[in-house]
């Protein structure tokens, strides 16, 4: 007696949003759609399951990058036996550029046993011949075909991904705030209006707002425009700037200025991370604006507006943090927002900032906003020693501690990862380094390895560093007096790099 066929299993996972949301959602998406009974697959997140019928057709990356004359539209492919193929949202890497990607469902044959197949990539001539093989598109083409015919096509695909990704988590944000009021929602999303955003701020603080056209954006970076993932996480950041309305200058080291430009960026050698951040600084003082740095691996920009936790411990935070609303922001946005409230602010400070952790839920125990706190150096012009020099040279900083980040970093390709050492020797001597440039003010992280917890003299206890009253040595004193000099002659450097500026 044959055996009889169970429905088509579907299953349910955690919901991930990453570079191959979308493509697994369209194969999902195929499979339920084939009526097969004996094939399993996994849900896509609802999420993304409507975005890609959103998504068109020409916003995918398996689209062709041109059409010869006579070349059949993708939204008509389909398979000698007449089976629809869909435009993919990948693209193989030696694909030329007239050629398309697309995925086709299989029929069931007598050989099949169920399980995880069902599709089929499929690779489509501009004449709509259909291929599933490398081998045969190469003998179509009559050549071995490379990197090279597809490197078009890979730019293509990191920038096409770098879009979706920004908009996926900006779609999932809006159900996270709204529930499942967003859930027929049918169109891509963008960031909160920046007059809704700029009503937090205060009447005088409004009155302190830059234009967009007051900033000079810059982005640091390095060794990252020749791989693919690096690519990707330049063009989420560049998609998102120019998406604001401005125009970013990438600076980066000289090897790789040729790749930047490649890919369409107004980059310049920057040199190595310092050189590169006191260009930056010296450049924006030139033009008279206010420096903005980032890093070339940000994917949102957030904010969170609500009441301080009624308790300090982490469920009231937690409680706190949930209930606030949150803002996508552009990082434009987010720049002028903190300029407007260091203009305002009463002691005037020149560095500013967001959180240093990708969730400010714990900072609900606290203020909204730090004056003596270190400060991420991914948004705005910061490092952990220059932290330090503007606390010396003007007496605050201003952190905003409801402001996050979506970052990588750590297991990126290129930048400084790439000259990481896997022993850490690196990370501990510029540590070092710290600890005697600023005795007292820095203690060793005991729960992450080569990570110190800061704490400026002046500063109170404050939950959101775990930090503890550190007393200088006399020896920390000691060097403390010898290092006075070279502060002085720091601070007039940094206070001519911030003339004009915030």
């Amino acid at each position: 007696m044959a055996k009889k066929l169970k429905a088509p299993v579907a299953v349910k996972r955690a919901t991930k949003l990453s570079k191959q949301t979308l493509r697994s959602a369209l194969v999902s998406g195929l499979k339920e759609k084939s009526g097969r009974k004996d094939l399993k697959f996994t849900a896509a997140p609802e999420v993304a399951g409507r975005a890609v019928g959103i998504v068109p057709i020409e916003k995918r990356a398996g689209y062709p990058l041109c059409l010869p004359d006579g070349a059949v539209d993708p939204k008509d492919w389909k398979t000698k036996d007449g089976v629809k193929v869909e435009v993919d949202f990948a693209r193989v890497h030696w694909l030329p550029d007239e050629w398309g990607q697309g995925v086709k469902t299989t029929c069931p044959t007598a050989r099949s046993t169920g399980g995880g197949g069902g599709t089929l990539t499929a690779f489509v001539s501009p004449d709509m011949t259909v291929y599933y093989h490398k081998c045969k598109v190469e003998e179509y083409v009559g050549r071995p075909l490379t990197e090279r015919d597809g490197f078009n096509g890979q730019v293509r695909l990191a920038q096409l991904q770098a879009e979706q990704a920004i908009n996926l988590a900006r779609m999932q944000i809006k159900e996270m705030k709204e529930g499942s009021s967003s859930k027929g929602t049918h169109r891509m999303i963008g960031t909160d209006r920046d007059a809704d955003f700029f009503k937090l701020l205060s009447q005088a603080e409004r009155r302190h707002l830059p234009a967009k056209e007051d900033f000079h954006f810059c982005v640091v970076s390095a060794r990252r425009a020749t791989k693919l993932e690096g690519v990707r996480d330049i063009f989420t950041v560049q998609t998102q700037l120019v998406e604001a309305g401005v125009k970013p200058t990438w600076y980066v080291d000289e090897e790789s200025l040729a790749q930047y430009k490649a890919l369409g960026l107004h980059a310049v050698v920057g040199g190595k991370l310092t050189q590169a951040r006191n260009k930056a600084l010296e450049d924006a003082k030139s033009s008279g604006k206010i420096c903005v740095q980032l890093s070339d691996d940000i994917s949102a920009w957030e904010y969170r507006h609500g009441e301080r936790a009624s308790e300090k411990n982490d469920k009231a935070a937690n409680a706190a943090h949930a209930a606030a609303r949150r803002f996508i922001v552009t990082p434009v946005a987010a720049a002028r927002f903190i300029a407007a409230k260091m203009r305002a602010s009463a002691e005037k400070p020149k560095l500013g900032g967001v959180y240093m952790l990708g969730s400010c839920a714990r900072a609900f125990s606290g203020e909204e906003f730090g004056r003596q706190h270190f400060i991420l150096g991914d948004f705005l012009v910061v490092d952990k020693d220059c932290a330090f020099v503007f606390l010396e040279a003007h007496g605050s900083v201003l952190r905003c501690n409801r402001m996050t980040l979506s970052v990588k970093h750590y297991s990126n390709s290129g930048g400084a990862v790439s000259t990481r050492d896997k022993k850490g020797e690196e990370e501990k001597r510029n540590i070092a380094i710290l600890f005697r440039k600023w005795p007292g003010a820095f203690r060793m992280n005991p729960k992450r390895k080569n990570e110190v917890i800061m704490r400026w003299k002046s500063c109170s206890d404050d939950d959101d560093v775990e930090s503890e009253r550190i007393t200088s040595t006399e020896t920390g004193r000691a060097i403390e007096k010898q290092n006075q000099d070279r502060t002085r002659k720091v601070r007039k450097t940094i206070k001519k790099a911030t003339r004009g500026g915030a």
